[in-house]
């Protein structure tokens, strides 16, 4: 094979990767810091026998978090890199109740939730506040970060992150 060929191949394949890494246009990707994951969770009464789900979820790290409080930890993202590298970071840690999931966030169903997080511009939030709103059982806690429902009043604000409650 000529190396130039070759080089061309490796540079289009990174593109690809790269693209598939920052695709997303209801959020660019911005990670949580750390620090304040767990905390919040806690807030949230994230734990065993609860439902959590991550709309965004990213690298992968707040769902991990949630599962390692031994929630039912699931993750939506609409970028393929990062869902594959986020079960693969969960694979090794050995979390098998923290499962990523490649698609649009807007279609599925949350009746199931115990929990909501979500970290995405006011477009997305925006979007979802109605969804969430009908679909989520009474009791269930949505978190949202930085940007927040224009509608839906919180009952708890601890800094960035609001707390829902249906």
């Amino acid at each position: 094979m000529d190396l130039t060929l070759f080089i061309s191949f490796g540079v289009l394949i990174g593109c690809a990767i790269g693209l598939s890494w920052f695709a997303g246009s209801d959020a660019p990707f911005v990670p949580t810091k750390m620090e304040n994951i767990r905390k919040i969770l806690k807030l949230a009464n994230v734990g065993r026998g609860r439902k959590f789900y991550e709309l965004g979820s990213g690298d992968g790290r707040v769902v991990i978090e949630a599962a390692k409080l031994e929630a039912d930890a699931v993750g939506i993202e609409q970028s393929l890199i990062r869902v594959i590298y986020s079960r693969y970071t969960a694979s090794r840690l050995k979390l098998k109740n923290a499962k990523f999931y490649h698609g649009n966030i807007f279609s599925k169903d949350y009746t199931d939730a115990d929990v909501i997080y979500i970290y995405l511009l006011n477009k997305g939030v925006g979007r979802l506040e109605e969804k969430l709103k009908k679909e989520l059982k009474k009791g269930s806690v949505v978190i949202t970060q930085t940007y927040h429902f224009p509608n839906w009043k919180p009952y708890q604000s601890q800094g960035d992150f609001w707390l829902y409650r249906q």
